[in-house]
């Protein structure tokens, strides 16, 4: 059987369907389904005006909607639309019809203030020098406040009212007759603050000291029953409102008892950005970090925490967090990009290695991907694929990311070169690094000369090269230790042992303390006093030299010759490498 749909009916019309009607509000269910009860039609008879008043309105047909509220209205007292059927008869039918829909229907909603908070409204902004429209408002507004001592909206009705007519005293002795109320709902204390705010403006710099204590009991009332009663939202709402005030002790300490009492994600969140704000970068990195801790997939905060770390310089922890928030949101190139820097940077080998391997699968055709792989391979010692991968994504950059091709990107490809034993190659990278550096970068020109003109001293070539490249390095950047080691050495491969012996023990005067990896320029001293017949101190330095533990394992065993100390036996380093010892 085909369902029969009936247009909408009005008012008079015999055709009512009461199962599944759409009711207004205050309607009640018909007493039967085959009957319609003068109630139901009464209902019925309210809801065609008030479709029908709607449908005017939207159309411009003022006085007709006005019309058809008013009928709405005769059929029962629906109390949300009467400010508005008010208004419309304010400026259609007059004040005085206004009025008087407003006084039938404080009679006839005892329990509802909003009748009488709109008749107080539209006399102070309709008829404000009407001294007898005044008078009759201020006895309404009386009344209301007696009946309704603990409704917030009659509160910060009353106060607005007195202001606007200049009656100051008016409106501060009922907002502190208002702090003796017994009312146990922190947004009716939140309210009354909003309302003291208008009495007492914080924004008058010149009177704010002056104000803060006439508002703050307010703000008191609302965070200790907020609080006391769990109430997380009405919380919050408190701490912003002690944030909007410039009080940040008081919001932080009301953030923090929300925080304690299990807060969400969004309490944690309002609690970091309070210390950050607050300059409080301790507490506020401690914030931070138990947010995520409590809330594993917020990729977004994870992302801060992320940075804090990178800028503690704690790489590892950096990108630990930052690959979490990529398996946990997803994330593109830049995510896997940052990530490969600080695991380069922090020298983790293992994840550098995995890592950049999936992002060269996941972003083939990206130079920027293959730059920090290349990187990563020679890192971890495998130069021959370094030097390969450099090469192929120069020739990918070329055309697609030209400004990957810097002095840095020579820099690390003339490394794994010259780390690869192709010198003269290397030498071609490292020369087209000094030419692209800009002219403001001296660090990273005299780096890549220094790199150069040592790479040549190891090698006994071009050592008049080598030595403009050391010079010049030690011209752009004074004072720094491993470029004075390479101009004593220098001087040492040109058979000047007694200038070399100068320039090396200046450069370990300037060192603040020597760590293992520079156990080189030790050796270069060493080896220096031997060929200055100094045998003692020859000795002094090889013994300096294996005191520091070198990491480079031939250094070691040349300060053992020195010192006339038997060499350890070279152990080997795979089991496959022994004698009759075979794999499974």
């Amino acid at each position: 059987m085909k369902r029969i749909l009936f247009p909408i009916l009005l008012i008079g019309s015999p055709w009512v369907t009461m199962k599944g009607s759409s009711a207004l509000p205050g309607e009640s269910a018909p007493a039967s389904d085959q009957q319609l009860t003068l109630e139901g039609s009464k209902v019925a008879s309210a809801h065609a005006h008030y479709l029908l008043a709607r449908q005017l309105e939207s159309e411009g047909h003022m006085r007709e909607a006005l019309r058809h509220y008013l009928a709405y209205l005769e059929q029962g007292s629906f109390s949300e639309m009467i400010p508005h059927i008010a208004s419309f008869a304010a400026v259609y039918d007059g004040l005085d019809a206004a009025m008087d829909i407003l006084d039938r229907a404080i009679e006839s909603q005892p329990d509802n203030p909003q009748p009488a908070i709109t008749l107080t409204q539209m006399a102070l902004t309709r008829a404000a020098n009407d001294d007898q429209l005044q008078e009759r408002a201020a006895k309404v507004l009386a009344r209301t406040l007696e009946k309704f001592p603990d409704r917030a909206e009659v509160y910060e009705n009353a106060v607005s009212y007195y202001l606007a007519l200049g009656k100051k005293d008016e409106a501060q002795s009922l907002l502190e007759k208002a702090l003796l109320v017994k009312q146990q709902d922190p947004l009716f204390w939140l309210s009354l603050g909003r309302s003291a705010q208008e009495l007492w403006p914080l924004a008058d710099s010149d009177h704010r000291d002056a104000h803060l204590p006439k508002i703050n009991p307010y703000l008191a009332k609302a965070t200790a029953l907020a609080l006391g009663q769990g109430n997380e939202e009405a919380s919050l709402q408190a701490m912003d409102f002690y944030l909007f005030t410039n009080q940040f002790p008081e919001a932080i300490a009301a953030c923090e008892a929300v925080v304690k009492q299990k807060g969400s994600l969004e309490a944690h969140k309002r609690l970091w950005r309070l210390y950050d704000a607050s300059e409080r970068p301790a507490e506020a990195f401690e914030a931070l970090s138990k947010l995520v801790e409590a809330y594993p997939q917020d990729v977004e905060h994870r992302r801060y925490l992320a940075l804090h770390y990178r800028n503690r310089r704690e790489w590892d922890k950096a990108a630990e967090h930052l690959e979490a928030a990529l398996q946990a949101g997803g994330g593109g190139l830049s995510d896997y990009l940052m990530i490969s820097n600080l695991l380069l940077v922090g020298k983790d080998e293992e994840k550098l290695d995995r890592f950049t391997a999936r992002g060269e699968q996941l972003f083939p055709q990206d130079p920027h991907m293959g730059f920090f792989r290349a990187s990563a391979l020679a890192q971890l010692d495998k130069f021959k694929e370094a030097v390969d991968l450099f090469e192929k994504v120069s020739k990918t950059a070329e055309t697609a990311a030209p400004d990957l091709l810097d002095d840095s990107f020579y820099f690390s490809w003339g490394a794994a070169l010259e780390r690869n034993g192709e010198f003269d190659e290397a030498a071609q990278q490292f020369d087209r690094s000094i030419q692209l550096t800009p002219p403001d970068q001296l660090e990273r020109a005299a780096r890549t000369m220094n790199y150069l003109g040592y790479m040549w001293l190891e090698q006994n070539r071009q050592l008049d090269k080598a030595e403009q490249l050391i010079k010049k390095a030690n011209e752009l950047v004074q004072n720094e230790p491993a470029y004075i080691d390479s101009l004593g050495w220098m001087h040492f491969k040109k058979g000047r042992h007694a200038e070399a012996l100068k320039e090396l023990l200046r450069a370990e005067s300037l060192m603040e303390e020597l760590a293992p990896e520079d156990a080189e320029i030790l050796e270069h001293i060493a080896l220096t006093y031997e060929r200055l017949d100094d045998e003692a101190k020859a000795k002094e330095y090889w013994q300096k030299t294996l005191d520091l533990d070198p990491t480079d394992e031939e250094i070691r065993q040349r300060a053992m010759k020195g010192l006339g100390m038997q060499l350890p036996e070279s152990k080997p380093k795979h089991p496959s490498d022994e004698e009759g010892v075979r794999l499974p």
